[in-house]
């Protein structure tokens, strides 16, 4: 009876000491994004946190917010809703939360376009990818992924549904790099998977056709 008690608690032991390795060897949270970055998604796609939903994540507070209907063939719909927010440290950053529904399965690129005007089939009145400023380039696909609203895929699934959480050092709501200057701008859902790199003008590489739109207003 005293070996097994023995044995018992021997084992009770070596299970919470590789229970405290394990969580002494997990890595570390990523560092906050650096301004001027690549935008980040920011696992998982969902916030589960209620508080990301509202523009509080990355110890950050939020300044001001905006929203887009998001439209397109086919019937697709979803809402895209903004928040910037200020990090100490980081400057500004604006979180962009993305939900649509009864998209095609796959992934597909989206992007800040620089016009708000959504004007089907085709959209092409939204324009070009948002990249103001005397250097900048809207060509979707020569200075990609380079402008200012690049942003990164999403994935939707075989139900039709996308969501995802990311955040973005480019953009501002208001400024230089304010989404609501003269003309708006608007966000965009394309019908391909944007591999992130340059090509040709014209060659759709960013994502091919646009399928999706919203105005983003505040």
């Amino acid at each position: 009876m005293r070996r097994a008690q023995f044995t018992a608690v021997a084992a009770a032991a070596a299970f919470g000491l590789a229970t405290a390795i394990i969580a002494a060897q997990a890595p570390a949270p990523p560092a906050g994004q650096k301004p001027g970055s690549p935008p980040v998604q920011n696992p998982p796609p969902a916030p589960a946190d209620p508080t990301l939903a509202q523009g509080q994540g990355r110890g950050g507070s939020p300044m001001q917010a905006a929203r887009a209907e998001i439209k397109g063939a086919n019937g697709i719909t979803g809402t895209a809703t903004l928040y910037e927010i200020a990090n100490s440290g980081n400057g500004h950053m604006v979180q962009i939360v993305l939900n649509v529904q009864n998209a095609p399965p796959g992934m597909h690129g989206v992007h800040i376009h620089g016009t708000g005007r959504c004007e089907g089939p085709d959209f092409k009145s939204a324009g070009g990818h948002f990249d103001p400023g005397p250097a900048g380039n809207p060509d979707p696909d020569v200075n990609h992924p380079y402008h200012m609203g690049d942003l990164p895929n999403i994935t939707v699934n075989a139900q039709g549904t996308g969501q995802y959480n990311v955040f973005s050092t480019r953009v501002t709501m208001g400024g230089p790099t304010g989404l609501f200057d003269a003309d708006g701008s608007a966000i965009v859902i394309h019908q391909n998977l944007d591999p992130m790199v340059p090509g040709p003008s014209g060659s759709g590489v960013a994502g091919g056709p646009a399928i999706a739109c919203g105005v983003i207003e505040r």
